[in-house]
C-alpha cells in the first residue's frame, strides 16, 4: 500500500476545526460511561427491570458499534461535514429523549438513537482533524482530538456521580446539547477541508451481514448470563453471529465497492493499530463502568466519591498524551505504543490484585500507571492508521479502525460482565459452603443472588444482614478482580501486537514526513 504523503489544502482555521471535532467526540465517549454511577437513581426513578437497566448501557455501545462503518462510508459518499452535522444533531435531539424519557423502553430507544448519531459523526470528525492538519503537525492535533475525549471518557462517573448526587440523572444527558451546539457553531465557522471519495457501488449484502452478524453475537454475549447459556435463544444469536462475521469479511474482500474495507488490512500496521485500540477500548471500557460499580458495592463510596475514585487514571493522560503525540512527530508509532501498551497491562494487573483485595491505594496506583500508557498509545495509533492512506480513502480507514475499536468496547462490557456474573453466582456458592452452617445456605445462597440482579426486597434484605453484606463484598471483590484480568490479558495481546510495529512503523513514519 502507498504511505506516501498526499498533498492536499490545509484548512487555514484548521484549530477550530479541531475543537469542534474533540468536542464531538466528548460527548460520544462520555456518553459510554457516564450513565453507570446513575444507574441506581434511574432504576428507582423509572422502575425498570435489572434487564432494562443493562441495556441502557449496552444499546448505546451495541449501536455504536454496529453502525461505525456505515457511517464511515456514507462520510466517504456524502461528504464528511454535512454526515458530520447530521449525526450531531441526531445525537442531541436524541439526548433530549434521553433526558425526557418517563419509561424504560423510551430511554433504551432514545440510547440506541445516540449511538446511531455517534456512529455516524465519529468516523468524518476523525478524517476532518487529519485533513486540516499538515502531516508533521498530525500528531500533535490527534494528541487534542484523542486526549481530551478519553478523559470524558475516564471521567463520566466522576461527572455522573456528581450530577445525580446533586442534580438529577437526567441531567447526563442534557449537558450534551451545549457541547453539540457549540461544535455545530464551529463547524460552519470553520469550513474543514472535506476530501470527498469517488463515488461508489452500494454494498447492501455486506450492510445486511454487518448489522445482523455483530448485533446477534454481541447480544448472545450480553444476554446469556441472564437468560442462561443453554437458552435456544443465546445459542442460536452466538452461532448465527459467528457464522455471518466471517462471511461478511469473505463478502467484503471480494466486493469492487465494500461497506467497510477490510482489504486495508493488507497493510500489516493498519491491522496492528486497529487491534491495539480494539485491546485498550476492551479494557478501558470494562474497567470504567465495572470499577464505578465496585467502588459503590465494595469500597461503599457513595455515588460522587466512586466517580472520584477513578481520578487517578485522569491526571496522567492530561499530560502524557501531548507528549506521546510529539513524540510520534518525531520517531513514529512504535515507541509510544510499545510503552504505552507496557504501562497498560502492568497498571491493569495492579488493578485485578488490588481488587482482590480491596485495596484502594494499591488500586489507585495501577490506575496511575494505566492511565499513563493509555496516554501513550491512543493518539500515536489513532494518527498512524489514517496517515497511510491518503485523504479521499481517511473515512474508510476511519470507519474500519473505528468499527474494530468500538466493537473492542462492547465486548468489554458483555465478556467482562458475563465474566463477573458467572465468577459471581461460583463464588458465592464456594463463601456460603465456608462460613454458613448447612441450614442456612440455602435461603443466603437465593438471596445473594437475587440481591445481585437488583431484586429490591433482597437488597433490603441483605441491608440488615451484616455477615451476608461482607460475603457478598468478598465475593464481589474476587469477580471483578476475575474480569479485569481478562482486561489485562487482552492489554498483553496489544504489548505483543505493538512489537511488530517496528520496521513498518519506521519507515512509513520518514515516507509521510518527506
Amino acid at each position: 500500500m502507498n504511505t506516501l504523503a498526499h498533498s492536499h489544502p490545509i484548512n487555514p482555521r484548521k484549530w477550530l476545526t479541531l475543537f469542534a471535532m474533540t468536542g464531538s467526540l466528548c460527548m460520544i465517549l462520555l456518553d459510554t460511561t457516564v450513565v453507570g454511577v446513575a444507574l441506581p437513581a434511574i432504576q428507582t426513578d423509572l422502575a425498570i427491570t435489572p434487564l432494562q437497566l443493562q441495556w441502557v448501557i449496552n444499546a448505546y455501545v451495541l449501536v455504536l458499534a454496529s453502525f461505525v462503518a456505515v457511517g464511515g462510508r456514507a462520510a466517504d459518499a456524502f461528504g464528511r461535514v454535512p454526515v458530520f452535522l447530521a449525526g450531531v444533531t441526531l445525537f442531541a435531539l436524541a439526548s433530549v429523549w434521553c433526558g425526557l424519557a418517563n419509561s424504560g423502553a423510551q430511554l433504551v430507544a432514545a440510547r440506541v438513537l445516540q449511538g446511531l448519531g455517534a456512529a455516524i459523526m465519529q468516523p468524518a470528525s476523525a478524517s476532518l482533524v487529519v485533513n486540516s492538519f499538515a502531516p508533521g503537525e498530525r500528531g500533535k492535533a490527534m494528541a487534542v482530538y484523542a486526549g481530551i475525549p478519553m478523559l470524558f471518557l475516564a471521567a463520566g462517573p466522576v461527572i455522573g456521580g456528581a450530577i445525580t448526587q446533586y442534580a438529577n440523572w437526567r441531567w447526563n444527558f442534557w449537558l450534551n446539547i451545549p457541547i453539540a451546539l457549540v461544535s455545530i457553531a464551529l463547524t460552519w465557522i470553520a469550513r474543514p477541508v472535506d476530501a470527498r471519495a469517488p463515488k461508489r457501488g452500494n454494498d447492501f449484502v455486506g450492510a445486511l451481514l454487518l448489522l445482523t452478524s455483530l448485533p446477534l453475537f454481541v447480544w448472545g454475549l450480553m444476554e446469556g448470563s441472564e437468560r442462561g447459556w443453554n437458552s435456544p435463544a443465546i445459542t442460536g444469536a452466538l452461532l448465527i453471529g459467528s457464522i455471518l462475521l466471517p462471511i461478511f469479511v469473505w463478502w467484503e474482500k471480494k466486493h469492487p465497492s465494500p461497506l467497510l474495507a477490510v482489504n486495508l488490512f493488507a497493510d500489516p500496521a493498519i491491522a496492528i493499530d486497529a487491534a491495539i485500540l480494539f485491546a485498550t477500548q476492551f479494557a478501558m471500557t470494562g474497567l470504567v463502568i465495572y470499577g464505578s460499580i465496585y467502588a459503590q458495592s465494595v469500597l461503599l463510596f457513595d455515588p460522587l466519591k466512586a466517580g472520584a475514585s477513578l481520578l487517578p487514571m485522569l491526571a496522567p493522560i492530561i499530560i502524557v498524551i501531548h507528549f506521546a503525540g510529539r513524540l510520534y512527530d518525531r520517531v513514529g508509532v512504535r515507541k509510544p505504543a510499545i510503552i504505552g501498551t507496557f504501562l497498560c497491562v502492568i497498571g491493569m494487573a495492579l488493578q485485578a490484585i488490588a481488587a482482590e483485595l480491596a485495596n484502594y491505594p494499591l488500586l489507585a496506583t495501577g490506575m496511575l500507571i494505566l492511565g499513563t500508557g493509555i496516554g501513550f498509545v491512543m493518539s500515536p495509533v489513532n494518527t498512524d492508521s489514517m496517515s497511510r492512506v491518503p485523504p479521499a480513502q481517511r473515512g474508510q480507514v476511519s470507519g474500519l479502525v473505528q468499527t474494530l475499536r468500538q466493537i473492542g468496547g462492547s465486548l468489554g462490557v458483555a465478556v467482562v460482565g458475563s465474566a463477573i456474573l458467572l465468577s459471581h453466582d461460583g463464588a458465592i456458592e464456594q463463601r456460603v459452603q465456608q462460613v454458613l452452617p448447612q441450614e442456612q445456605r440455602a435461603a443466603a445462597r437465593e438471596l445473594l443472588q437475587q440481591a445481585s440482579k437488583g431484586n429490591h426486597a433482597a437488597i433490603a434484605e441483605l441491608a440488615n444482614n451484616s455477615q451476608l453484606q461482607i460475603i457478598e463484598r468478598e465475593v464481589l471483590s474476587h469477580s471483578v478482580a476475575n474480569g479485569w484480568w481478562l482486561c489485562t490479558a487482552a492489554l498483553a495481546g496489544a504489548f505483543i501486537a505493538a512489537t511488530r510495529l517496528r520496521s513498518m512503523a519506521h519507515s512509513a513514519h520518514i515516507q509521510a514526513r518527506s
